[in-house]
């Protein structure tokens, strides 16, 4: 079953405040990110349970699961909520960012 993928305003918020942190520092790095992400996003598409929850989750009322994206330490985060045939993208977070608060999910 195709999931149809839904990026809330949190997270396009994250994604556009670390691409420009990254594209300040590094313009190719920040376009390798960028292509990195959405591809990951995207393939949530097509059987999103398969990633864990996340370390947050037991504070939510929801699962919240986690998608890493990028090599070890510096994998970004990409936090997520299945919800019937959607998944909705809540979070996109710098390994050094504390975890997910539920105050954090405004949408």
């Amino acid at each position: 079953m195709l999931h149809r993928v839904i990026i809330t305003d949190p997270a396009d918020e994250n994604f556009r405040d670390h691409f420009q942190w990254i594209r300040e520092r590094s313009p190719q790095g920040a376009e390798a990110w960028r292509t990195r992400i959405i591809n990951a996003i995207k393939s949530l598409e097509i059987a999103p349970e398969r990633h864990a929850l996340a370390r947050e989750s037991a504070a939510f009322p929801v699962e919240i699961r986690c998608l890493l994206s990028g090599k070890n330490r510096s994998a970004f985060r990409i936090l997520y909520q299945i919800k019937g045939d959607e998944v909705r993208v809540l979070s996109i977070r710098r390994p050094s960012q504390d975890l997910m608060e539920p105050e954090d999910r405004s949408e």
